[in-house]
């Protein structure tokens, strides 16, 4: 699968920058009793090994034709894969072999960890959120095809990294947008390692991951913008 590319992540002593805007929801986004498997989905995968606990959060989308084809559009390369399907089973997944509990859930169990895929929306789009950044060689962008994904470790219960990816198509290519923290993530300002740079989270809810963010970059551009991101 193509590997996106990351054109925006400033790696701060604390956090790694981006963003941009959304329509407000109040809840996290579900579906039930839907015809088929075609829709956004959400996947939470679990890791435990020796210490270290992993959880990652990953976005997608699966396109369910009459046939059983089964094609999946992932956030991080945005290329459409085809997927295998076997009555309750689904290969070429990222987490293995996947069982359908019904349109709305899936579960895998691999030497990744445990997972389980819930569904957003019935309907195929990455639409996670919005993103705007203004100044430097990129210009002015803003999209709200958006996809989200995020991951957070800690080794004996000690937090080591929170992060956040947003990941939007420019020029027929996927740019994904890093934000990173070596410890929770959460709302506040903080200063990036870049001349008078600075993010800002201003809210840190269960739907929600927004801020703001402006930097002078080595070249003496200065980049700003903002982010409005669902969490996944």
């Amino acid at each position: 699968m193509m590997r996106s590319k990351t054109i925006a992540a400033i790696l701060l002593p604390t956090y790694v920058l981006l963003g941009c805007g959304a329509e407000p929801l109040d809840s996290r986004r579900s579906t039930t009793n839907s015809p088929d498997l075609t829709g956004l989905w959400r996947l939470n995968l679990e890791t435990a090994k020796s210490g270290l606990s992993a959880n990652a959060n990953i976005t997608f989308t699966l396109l369910d034709s009459a046939s059983d084809s089964v094609k999946m559009v992932a956030c991080s390369g945005r290329e459409t894969e085809q997927l295998g399907r076997e009555g309750n089973k689904l290969s070429g997944m990222p987490v293995g072999v996947t069982s359908v509990v019904n349109n709305d859930k899936l579960t895998a169990n691999s030497e990744l960890g445990k997972s389980v895929a819930t569904k957003m929306s019935t309907s195929a789009l990455f639409d996670m959120g919005k993103l705007s950044i203004n100044g430097g060689d990129l210009g002015s962008i803003a999209s709200s095809n958006l996809c989200v994904q995020s991951d957070y470790a800690s080794v004996l219960g000690q937090a080591t990294q929170d992060r956040f990816s947003a990941t939007i198509p420019l020029q027929g290519k996927p740019l994904t947008f890093d934000i990173s923290r070596m410890g929770r993530l959460s709302k506040g300002t903080y200063e990036v390692n870049l001349r008078n740079g600075t993010l800002t989270i201003t809210e840190d809810s269960d739907v929600w991951f927004k801020g703001n963010f402006s930097a002078d970059m080595p070249n003496g551009q200065t980049v700003s913008g903002n982010f409005e991101f669902e969490k996944p």
